[in-house]
């Protein structure tokens, strides 16, 4: 579709262009001789240094069959020097240093450049004989520049990428081609890539699935919940800990807690009030382990208090108000663990010391 000649104008382009190199693979083509391409040329006055600092540089090898065409290099192009200075046809202003400088081997019919954008940008390139080939519109319709080489000898080009008015930054695609097919006006992006986007949220895994369900039948097996209040007294609940399903299979969150458990919580209690903190610590015979969901469907679990006390501690921190689900997890599936199960807003409460065996 026809772009407007109504310019943007930015800051001025910097002398070193952010090159950022995007490989597109597509189908290679072996196109014949190539008419009527938009460009000048001009012998040069004095040859330009093959690369210059902050010049990107890449090897363009139709011989070796050119996989990537077209090649794409991501960058902006824009710049304060006229383009005149280089050769009299050329127009519009280029940065003080090449933006590309292309190593071309093998043998092709064409080597065709251009650059795709939303802008006016401008095209100079210096072949390597010295001359200069320079474009700025590639038709009346279409602003991005076209410029084409048939027969390409081997050797080095540096390409400048400019634009129409010196303050206007223009960033775009560069693109190399063999292909007599594909220009500026008919290089259509979406077409280069057939894979479908992925989808935003990925399926849910088994594991997660189960855990959702097991939660549900866990909420279900609460027929009863205590109702605890901030600013109450310490709450001390037996409990004996046989379960067998690995606490992990219980949980839908990032956090995975060790431990065998049963589905049915070995406490349940509705919180209400404002707390600094609500401990939570089970005093058991053996090893155990800590699992609580809270109301708003996180986990959290505990498993030592410190290194040399295997009785689990779970400070939970400005507890919100709602359902609490607390299961206690056996380490050996060998034997049942029996002990004593701890809700308190004690500030520096610790567990007795079960030491290791």
């Amino acid at each position: 579709m026809p772009r407007s000649r109504a310019l943007r104008t930015g800051v001025p382009m910097a002398l070193v262009l952010a090159l950022l190199v995007v490989l597109v693979a597509a189908t290679v083509a072996r196109p014949g001789l190539s008419a009527g391409l938009q460009a000048t040329a001009t012998p040069a006055a004095t040859a330009a240094p093959a690369t210059e600092p902050g010049t990107a540089f890449i090897t363009v090898n139709p011989a070796a069959g050119f996989p990537l065409d077209p090649f794409l290099l991501s960058l902006q192009g824009g710049g304060s020097v006229e383009a005149s200075t280089l050769s009299e046809g050329c127009t519009g202003y280029i940065p003080a240093n090449p933006t590309v400088t292309v190593d071309y081997k093998g043998k092709a019919d064409l080597l065709r450049a251009f650059f795709f954008s939303d802008g006016d940008p401008v095209l100079v390139v210096q072949t390597p004989d010295g001359s200069y080939l320079c474009n700025d519109d590639t038709s009346p319709l279409v602003l991005d520049p076209t410029v084409g080489i048939s027969k390409p000898v081997q050797g080095r080009y540096n390409v400048w990428v400019g634009s129409a008015v010196k303050t206007d930054l223009v960033p775009g695609f560069l693109v190399f081609t063999a292909r007599a097919d594909l220009d500026a006006a008919r290089l259509a992006l979406g077409s280069l890539v057939k894979r479908p986007p992925a989808p935003t949220f990925l399926p849910t895994n088994p594991r997660l699935a189960n855990a959702a369900e097991r939660i549900e039948e866990a909420k279900a097996a609460v027929k009863s919940a205590e109702a605890l209040k901030a600013g109450g007294k310490p709450v001390t609940k037996d409990f004996t800990a046989s379960g067998e399903l690995p606490a992990m299979e219980m949980q839908t969150g990032d956090m995975l807690c060790g431990g065998l458990v049963s589905v049915k919580p070995d406490y349940a209690f509705d919180w209400s009030g404002d707390a600094k903190a609500l401990n939570v610590l089970v005093e058991a015979n053996a090893d155990t382990t800590l699992l609580v969901r809270t109301p708003d469907g996180r986990f959290l679990c505990a498993d030592d208090a410190d290194s040399s006390n295997l009785n689990p501690l779970l400070a939970i921190a400005k507890p919100v108000a709602g359902r609490y689900l607390v299961w206690v997890g056996r380490v050996d599936p060998g034997k049942p663990v029996t002990g004593k199960l701890t809700l308190t807003e004690a500030a520096g409460v610790r567990p007795k010391a079960l030491k290791k065996q």
